[in-house]
């Protein structure tokens, strides 16, 4: 597409092909919509327009429910085990994936991993941060120009994000500043929605942008989405990286093991944790955790309270 081949009438052809997928993706999609939709979408919504940006993301945290990755209560004693699954295990649609992709989901903040993550209790959970290597940038494109429902808030990073976006869409002709405002708030409604977790089908609009961003645009050289949580009622912000950049870019300096003893569900409105211990020694060549053996910051009675209760094993691996 060139800057002068979009007309009135295109713009207007183009809102209306939206309003139809819109409806789709508002009535929840399912298998047998599948990959009728994806063949819309490859042939009708080229994503052609946004913003690029370098920055320097210092700390990222991850949150990982230690029986969804090994199956059972158990300490994680693998590194590999704390990032992102493989993609043999990637079967569902996630927010920034299709089946089969696998991509590293990180947050700033412990709460905002809390909410995303949903642990339940009883659930070992372990808190991972990881530092950039070597003050390295993380080329990144924002989705951004939603703010907060609740409008007594707001997202200053994605305001921030949006003024330099509004100024830089008037560099381009009338009508096409309008196809690309329309395009981008769509994929952004798509992003910033709440889903069924129980239907990874409704994902598959966002996933389906976050492969064109990741793959295709800008010759696939976007390493990361920065997307608002809409588990955190878009106040905070998400990362998801690809695999090889997070790879490079990214090391493991801690892990901190603890026990879901209080979730939503009580009617307290949020989670309570009892830490069990602390690891900032490992092999990165091998990829091993060294837990430090009987280091613990509960009591041993108290140890074998929560073993008994939760079927927690600490063994060693």
């Amino acid at each position: 597409m060139t800057l002068d081949d979009v007309s009135e009438e295109e713009v207007k052809q183009f809102n209306e092909l939206l309003k139809i997928l819109k409806r789709f993706s508002e009535g929840g999609v399912t298998d047998w919509i599948e990959k009728p939709i994806l063949v819309l979408l490859e042939n009708t919504i080229p994503f052609f327009s946004n913003l690029v940006i370098t920055d320097v993301f210092e700390e990222v945290k991850r949150i990982t429910i230690n029986r969804n990755v090994v199956g059972s209560n158990k300490r994680i004693h693998n590194i590999s085990q704390l990032k992102y699954p493989p993609v043999e295990k990637v079967t569902k649609y996630g927010r920034c994936n299709l089946p089969k992709q696998s991509v590293l989901y990180s947050t700033f903040l412990k709460l905002t991993a809390l909410s995303e993550m949903k642990p339940k209790v009883g659930d070992l959970i372990s808190e991972t941060t990881w530092r950039v290597k070597n003050n390295q940038e993380l080329i990144y494109s924002p989705i951004f120009k939603n703010q907060p429902i609740d409008m007594s808030l707001l997202n200053p990073r994605t305001f921030e994000i949006n003024q330099v976006y509004k100024k830089k869409l008037k560099e381009y002709p009338p009508y096409l500043q309008q196809k690309i405002d329309s395009l981008l708030q769509f994929v952004t409604d798509e992003f910033t929605k709440r889903v069924d977790s129980q239907n990874h089908f409704d994902y598959i609009f966002s996933a389906f942008f976050s492969n064109k961003i990741f793959n295709e645009f800008e010759k696939g050289n976007i390493e990361a989405i920065y997307y608002p949580s809409v588990q955190g009622k878009l106040s905070f912000e998400n990362l998801a990286i690809k695999a090889e950049a997070f790879e490079n870019k990214y090391l493991l300096t801690e892990v901190h093991e603890s026990i879901v003893i209080g979730d939503p569900s009580n009617g307290k409105g949020g989670y309570t944790m009892e830490g069990i211990s602390d690891c900032n020694s490992f092999d990165y060549t091998t990829g091993k955790i060294f837990w430090e053996k009987g280091k613990f910051y509960q009591s041993d009675e108290h140890i074998h309270e929560i073993k008994k209760a939760f079927n927690v094993d600490f063994n060693e691996d």
